[in-house]
Parts: structure tokens; C-alpha cells; sequence
């Protein structure tokens, strides 16, 4: 299973997430490049010390791009 990260709509952290399935890419005028979309699990994570943020969710997420952000997450 592919892991990227993404940003949990919770608890706004950078988190790990399975990738389940990939749309066809698309072209993204804004990043002059190739995006694809997908639905992915966020994985259990860690909100502070001995708390965890309780969204397991499925969500659509970018899991192929040709930009990425500050902290390694595609956009």
C-alpha cells in the first residue's frame, strides 16, 4: 500500500494516509503540471502528548502531483 501525506480536516496536521484508489491525472494551469486525484485513508495520529485525533476518514485528496508544499505535501 501507498503511503503519502496529507493535512487532517480535524485537527489541521500533516498525516500519513493509504492511498485506496487513482483517478486519471488532469492538467493544473496553476502549477503548469499534471495532477490525480484520489480517495485515500488518513491513518491514526497524534495531536499532543497521549492524544490522538479521532478522524479515520476517507477523503478525496491529491495523491499524484507535479508541486508539492513547504512540508512535502502535493498540491
Amino acid at each position: 500500500m501507498v503511503e503519502i501525506f496529507v493535512y487532517c480536516k480535524t485537527c489541521d496536521k500533516k498525516v500519513k494516509a493509504v492511498v485506496l484508489t487513482k483517478h486519471e491525472r488532469e492538467y493544473d494551469d496553476s502549477i503548469s503540471g499534471y495532477r490525480r486525484y484520489g480517495m485515500v485513508k488518513i491513518l491514526e495520529h497524534n495531536v499532543g502528548f497521549k492524544k490522538n485525533c479521532s478522524d479515520t476518514s476517507q477523503i478525496k485528496a491529491i495523491v499524484e502531483s507535479d508541486s508539492k508544499d513547504d512540508n512535502s505535501v502535493f498540491n
